[in-house]
């Protein structure tokens, strides 16, 4: 029969041992076991209050019952030696299952939401660097799984297997920019960006956007293109391997770009703010700030400030002024309006190193190649005067044999003599020069007011009189100062 012990199901049978009268039994075994089939219990109940109970007897009565593993000889031994009958005994143990443990999906990047101040070994906290950018490179590993580990089966008492619980297994919840590698165990980037996790979703962009760059955001330093579409605050940094857009205006901020920098509503630099850009900086204008581009600078104002362009320089709109401070290009730097009716001192700079490098180098080649060509004329000089040898050999008195030994001499001369020639020929290079003095050169399609100090190059010049429409450029011997043709005002 069954019945419930400690919530547990369990079987029991009982068997009648030793008789000292057919009739009248010494002791009754009971046996009861888990649901789980794990543990067997047995309990004696003593007829003859004197009577002893045998292990072997419990052994027995346990493999009539078919219970044959984890059998605990010691326990059953000792339990008949103590004669403690009124106690419940457990007579067998299974072993138990391990269960498979489920597979764990890792991330490898910080996901925890919040700000991540740094703090120095005094206790300062910077709160301007919240770390809240995590840049990625194409192919790093953003989360990988941890497999399912296989579990172990168990015995029951009658010595069945008892199957283990599998793990369960996890997938990657990714979205844009990212994909599975080929195992199926780890998620990676698919670009440079910035990974993020949303809504238990990993995803990496490649433009890093903010409404403004203040003591919310901290400072932003992205792998990628940056967005902001209000302002950058003054004391914060702004530095991407991509564009920078900023939608508002910057105040005396530092904004770094390995690719273009656009500001809509210009700079006002306090005196301190930094625009550093490999690619073109556009700013609706510019003030109390120092400017440095590798390529163009366009704006629609240069108020005090420190501008310096490797290409030209462009002042549009309806101003197109530069006022005060240092503006400083290598090929074109083009205004409406240069300094003020009030005088402020305006330096405007066209710098000639290149020109200059470039120049050398030409005077180089053409040096070289007026030596090669002295040579080559040398050379054949010198096959003329062998050619008329050949000519009086033939005509000589001389007899056949002498002619040609002497004759195959001169020729072997010719030959050699010919092969220089077009080794010479093959060293002179096509040179022109690549560059044009007067390309370099301000362009004012307004006014050009006193006190502008205008340098190109090695010259230098001092406007003490108002200029008006004029083109400014250094002839190699001057700054010379010409009225604009329409192709430098399309400029």
């Amino acid at each position: 029969m069954s019945l419930t012990n400690e919530n547990k199901v369990v079987e029991i049978s009982d068997s009648i041992i030793p008789q000292e009268e057919e009739q009248q039994p010494l002791y009754i075994i009971n046996h009861l076991v888990s649901a789980n089939k794990l543990k067997a219990y047995i309990r004696i109940e003593l007829v003859n209050k004197e009577a002893e109970v045998n292990p072997e007897e419990i052994f027995n009565y346990l493999s009539e019952q078919d219970i044959v593993y984890g059998i605990r000889e010691e326990e059953i031994r000792s339990f008949c030696k103590e004669k403690v009958y009124s106690k419940e005994l457990i007579a067998a143990v299974g072993k138990d299952p391990v269960d498979g443990k489920d597979a764990e999906l890792v991330y490898d990047f910080d996901i925890s939401t919040g700000s991540k101040f740094t703090e120095d070994d005094d206790g300062t906290i910077d709160f301007r660097n919240l770390n809240n950018v995590i840049n990625v490179t194409k192919d790093t590993v953003l989360c990988h799984i941890i497999p399912v580990q296989e579990g172990e089966d168990g015995i029951d008492v009658y010595g069945n297997p008892v199957i283990y619980k599998k793990g369960k297994t996890v997938s990657f919840n990714h979205g844009a920019n990212t994909h599975i590698s080929e195992d199926a165990m780890q998620l990676l980037a698919s670009t440079d960006g910035c990974v993020e996790f949303k809504g238990g979703k990993v995803y990496v962009d490649s433009i890093y956007r903010v409404n403004n760059v203040d003591n919310n955001t901290g400072n932003i330093d992205f792998i990628g293109s940056v967005v902001v579409n209000g302002d950058v605050k003054e004391g914060f940094s702004v530095t991407a391997k991509g564009d920078i857009k900023i939608r508002g205006m910057v105040e005396g901020a530092f904004i770094k770009s390995d690719g273009e920098v656009v500001i809509s509503k210009g700079m006002n630099g306090m005196g301190k703010g930094t625009i550093v850009a490999k690619g073109n900086i556009t700013s609706k204008y510019i003030e109390n700030a120092t400017i440095f581009s590798e390529s163009n600078i366009y704006a629609e104002a240069l108020i005090n400030s420190e501008v310096i362009a490797k290409d030209s320089i462009m002042l549009r709109g309806a101003t197109g002024t530069i006022i005060g401070g240092i503006t400083r290009a290598e090929n074109i730097i083009s205004a409406k309006t240069i300094g003020g009716k009030t005088n402020p001192e305006t330096n405007i700079v066209i710098n000639l190193d290149r020109y200059q490098e470039e120049l050398k180098v030409f005077e180089a080649k053409s040096r070289l190649n007026l030596k090669i060509e002295k040579e080559i004329n040398e050379k054949k000089n010198e096959l003329k005067d062998v050619d008329e040898k050949i000519f009086l050999i033939e005509t000589s008195s001389l007899d056949n044999e002498n002619k040609i030994a002497v004759k195959r001499q001169l020729l072997m001369r010719k030959i050699k003599l010919s092969n220089d020639v077009t080794e010479l020929q093959q060293q002179l290079e096509d040179i022109a020069p690549k560059d044009n003095i007067e390309d370099h050169k301000i362009i004012c399609k307004g006014t050009v007011f006193s006190n502008t100090r205008i340098s190109i190059g090695w010259m230098k010049y001092r406007v003490r009189q108002d200029i008006s429409f004029s083109k400014i450029y250094n002839d190699g011997n001057d700054i010379s100062i010409v009225p604009l043709n329409p192709g430098d005002i399309e400029a």
